[in-house]
């Protein structure tokens, strides 16, 4: 027999019930449109933390004292760590920014940094840039905002701020530049000033942070190694015994690596409720197939008396499996991708901090239409099997 003929065949079959087919098909739109949505999501969140920590920061090394430090002590572990191109220096501290009657405390205070603080930690501008040399050796009077600040102080965190004039702590600060961001990136409230403006005009809240960047591109083990002979050679610095209780040394590899994990675990585990709703679907896609053999006993006797052969019963019923699930995958897919949006949408809408699009991508809809694929022709061997071996004599006589 044709694929043309079967094809027609399976369509006036699976037709002929339209209400059975819809809804056997319905469980394998949920699975599907489950697969994608919880995939894409979680795709998606992930891409949003990832982008959050900058694009070049696998040589990143973060070290944070717990003792009393001064710059000297980091001059010293620069020097006994040539593994390092440099290392920068930040700190803490607190102010509330004012602009005409509307102010701004951010959340997590003042950082002053360094001018190659930005080249280091990956910061991105929409306007501006970080500030200069020449800022931190006057220790001018220049800050640089997140998106957060702009919106808080000029009612739009769109509004061209640069060259705009601030008040903190009583003196008067021109904004240097805007940072990216949105709402879900810890820039779109960060402030920052030059270290020795914040160490001269504001209250230091901290004791200093080191970022350290490595040279050349070191593989993860490599800046594993790096990440303990630092916490080793720092603590002797410092004078402390135990590196765990003088000082925090971790690199953004390692973050990174914790952080895929966590999300690739996630993934599994959203992946397997969905496989589910899937098993479910494909139990439905049997019960159909053999509820259709057992209508259709008589036609199939029929057919194998006027020369049918095994193979054509096994392939008309294999293709009415696979039609059901190939075209709930696609409706499925149309609704994963909607679902996604709309989820995204709603968690968007009521946790900002948590901003994220979902991630699309090709292979989760090349693994849907598989899937389906392979549900129609597992759940569906069985039953076209079963309507092949009947015996076509008593398949005639059956009432």
């Amino acid at each position: 027999m044709m694929f043309r003929d079967l094809a027609y065949e399976a369509y006036h079959a699976l037709s002929a019930n339209r209400m059975r087919s819809a809804l056997t098909i319905l469980g394998i739109v949920i699975g599907i449109s489950s697969v994608i949505a919880m995939t894409s999501m979680v795709g998606g969140i992930q891409d949003s933390m990832a982008s959050e920590l900058g694009g070049d920061q696998a040589r990143v090394v973060n070290i944070s004292p717990y003792v009393e430090t001064g710059q000297a002590d980091f001059e010293a572990l620069a020097q006994q760590m040539p593994e390092y191109e440099r290392i920068v220096l930040s700190r803490m501290g607190s102010g509330t920014l004012q602009h005409a009657s509307k102010t701004y405390t951010p959340q997590y205070g003042i950082t002053g940094a360094q001018p190659a603080y930005a080249d280091a930690t990956g910061l991105k501008f929409s306007e501006g840039s970080f500030f200069q040399e020449s800022d931190e050796r006057s220790a001018n009077r220049v800050a640089v905002v997140g998106k957060g600040a702009v919106k808080n102080l000029f009612g739009d965190e769109n509004a061209s701020a640069v060259g705009q004039e601030i008040t903190i702590g009583g003196d008067t600060f021109t904004i240097a530049g805007v940072l990216e961001g949105n709402a879900s990136t810890s820039s779109y409230g960060s402030v920052y000033v030059p270290l020795s403006t914040l160490e001269m005009r504001l209250d230091a809240t901290s004791e200093y942070l080191g970022t350290a960047i490595a040279r050349g591109e070191p593989t993860e083990e490599q800046m594993d190694a790096l990440v303990k002979k630092t916490a080793k050679t720092f603590t002797e610095i410092l004078g402390g015994v135990n590196a765990s209780e003088t000082l925090s040394v971790y690199s953004m590899s390692q973050l990174l690596s914790q952080m895929n994990t966590l999300m690739g675990g996630f993934g599994l585990l959203l992946g397997g409720i969905a496989a589910i709703s899937l098993l479910v679907g494909g139990i439905g896609i049997m019960n159909m197939m053999l509820t259709n053999v057992t209508e259709r006993i008589r036609e199939i006797g029929l057919r194998k008396a006027l020369g049918a052969r095994r193979t054509d019963i096994v392939r008309q019923f294999l293709l009415e499996a696979i039609a059901l699930t190939l075209v709930g995958g696609i409706v499925g897919i149309a609704i994963g991708y909607a679902a996604s949006w709309g989820l995204s949408g709603i968690v968007n809408a009521l946790q900002p901090t948590m901003s994220f699009a979902p991630a699309l991508n090709a292979a989760s809809v090349g693994i849907a239409v598989g899937v389906s694929a392979l549900i129609g022709v597992a759940f569906g061997f069985y039953p076209a099997r079963r309507a092949a071996r009947l015996d076509p004599i008593e398949a005639l006589r059956f009432q």
